[in-house]
């Protein structure tokens, strides 16, 4: 999938946005797809963090493992997708007007792998189906790129939107 890039102006303190982007197990309140997020483990998140994130899209359910790669509070935020879909995401926060206003950008670049296809991704887990299936799915998702690059920059769009209301209302 190609990179999706998308901004948005907060009326908030660069803090306020902080403590909602950075609250992992709170993320569902304002991205649609993500049902739940699981942290694995006790210690507060940091670089090696772990979480698992139940996502919905297109009305199937995919595990995202996520592993957070960079975290400096509260201006950047880094993880690795570790599931059907590959990449990395990064938050990237910077105060405006003397700091009553937050600029958030959010950048993804996902790959689908053949298990990102719905129901198919314990077929090429398996010896049987050999790599002649697993080249053919991969070759099947990299034509659907250009199709799916518009679907996701409308998600983030809205999910940014969620965020925004989020942070300034207190409801998602």
């Amino acid at each position: 999938m190609p990179i999706v890039q998308r901004h948005i102006r907060i009326e908030a303190p660069i803090r306020r946005v902080w403590d909602v982007l950075a609250d992992v197990p709170g993320q569902p309140r304002w991205m649609r797809d993500l049902v739940r997020v699981r942290l694995i483990g006790d210690e507060p998140v940091g670089v090696g963090s772990r979480a698992i994130g139940e996502v919905r899209m297109f009305g199937f359910r995919q595990s995202d493992p996520i592993e957070v790669t960079a975290f400096e509070p509260p201006y950047r935020y880094v993880v690795k997708h570790l599931g059907a879909f590959r990449g990395s995401g990064e938050f990237q926060l910077r105060t405006l007007d003397g700091g009553r206003v937050t600029h958030m950008s959010w950048r993804e670049e996902l790959r689908p792998t053949p298990a990102a296809i719905p129901g198919a991704g314990h077929l090429f887990g398996s010896a049987s189906a050999g790599r002649f299936l697993e080249a053919l799915a991969g070759w099947s998702l990299r034509r659907m790129d250009p199709l799916s690059r518009p679907v996701f920059e409308l998600v983030f769009r809205a999910d940014l939107r969620r965020l925004k209301r989020l942070v300034e209302t207190g409801r998602a």
